[in-house]
């Protein structure tokens, strides 16, 4: 037995330690944030049953949570496809190396197939993930798609010579607007069996997806089903409107399907972006090929002199690196996954 485990107890949390959590969450990640302040939202998030999603580690001397970790399964099966959120140790633990083990607890515990984290620490915990669980780690790719109508722009920076580069290219295999409507519970759970997923996605259930994107206690999210008639393919893509400053963009959030459909995306994008004003569109990912993205007339923020917000709670007019580490080189990472577009304000009006 080495010191960690002579000196605290690793166990999965039960319901009777969601205060603790919270209390934990707010004195030594982030004070305020909504897992310390809202217990609702909390249960929505990680709460299943008569547990909670976090593994913990326990003093075995004070009783005291020293240590947590949450996680986020994508179907009941825990084997399937497991997702890391909020790392932290107490500054009171004084014992290296503490967060690892509480990983390496969960892990043996849950046995995922595939794990990803979104928004991992690029100086605390990427070197230990990359070292200790030879993880693939790295930035998450953004990609936007101006709206060529506008002239000016509150929430992007960009000069009007910048603003003259933006040309669209590609736009081959153009799938129909005919083939893109909106979809509602009911054509999601008639539709899902027949989705075409491709092999480097995470595993989703159904019962996830209703759940996080249709179900959701505050964000309002938009369903599109997606028909390629060249594949014969249906594709799920879930989007969100952000709006700030008096304009409104449309963030691409996730996605189930075959991702050669987001390289034939033009037609709708321009119809979209167009109907509803948007400043832009925008999208976060790992491990699809950039040329697929510019098909669709979609622009890779750092090849631009363009800064595209990456965040709005609070809003930070900056382009920010978002690291991720993941289990295996292919798998690919949308926004949505992890907690990557969770609240991170208590929200005084939630969704109906």
């Amino acid at each position: 037995m080495n010191r960690l485990q002579e000196l605290f107890t690793y166990r999965q949390a039960k319901l009777s330690d969601q205060s603790e959590i919270m209390k934990f969450i707010n004195n030594f990640w982030k004070p305020n944030h909504i897992l310390s302040k809202d217990p609702d939202f909390f249960k929505y998030e990680h709460v299943d049953g008569s547990n909670i999603n976090f593994f913990l580690a326990i003093n075995k001397k004070t009783k005291s949570i020293s240590g947590i970790l949450g996680f986020i399964p994508y179907g009941r099966d825990l084997k399937s496809h497991i997702c890391g959120v909020i790392m932290q140790v107490s500054p009171h633990a004084n014992v290296p190396f503490l967060g690892v083990e509480i990983m390496r607890q969960m892990l043996k515990k849950t046995n995922p197939q595939t794990y990803c984290g979104i928004g991992t620490d690029p100086k605390t915990m990427i070197p230990l993930v990359k070292t200790f669980f030879k993880r693939e780690v790295g930035i998450m790719d953004h990609y936007f798609y101006l709206n060529p109508a506008l002239n000016e722009f509150q929430i992007i920076k960009i000069s009007k010579i910048d603003k003259n580069h933006l040309e669209k290219t590609g736009f081959n295999n153009v799938i129909s607007l005919n083939n893109i409507q909106l979809a509602d519970e009911k054509l999601i759970v008639e539709h899902y069996e027949q989705l075409f997923i491709e092999a480097n996605l995470p595993r989703k259930s159904l019962e996830y997806v209703l759940k996080r994107y249709l179900n959701h206690p505050i964000y309002s999210y938009k369903s599109y089903l997606i028909c390629d008639s060249e594949s014969g393919n249906q594709s799920l893509l879930f989007a969100r409107e952000v709006e700030y400053s008096g304009s409104t963009v449309l963030r691409i959030i996730d996605f189930l399907g075959d991702v050669n459909v987001l390289g034939k995306l033009n037609v709708w994008l321009d119809s979209i972006i167009s109907d509803n004003c948007y400043e832009y569109i925008d999208i976060l990912c790992s491990g699809i090929d950039q040329k697929l993205f510019e098909g669709s007339g979609f622009k890779l923020v750092k090849d631009v002199d363009i800064i595209v917000p990456t965040y709005f709670e609070p809003f930070i007019c900056e382009n920010i690196d978002i690291y991720f580490e993941k289990s295996h080189q292919d798998l690919i990472l949308f926004k949505g996954d992890a907690d990557g577009d969770r609240p991170n304000k208590v929200h005084s009006i939630k969704k109906n």
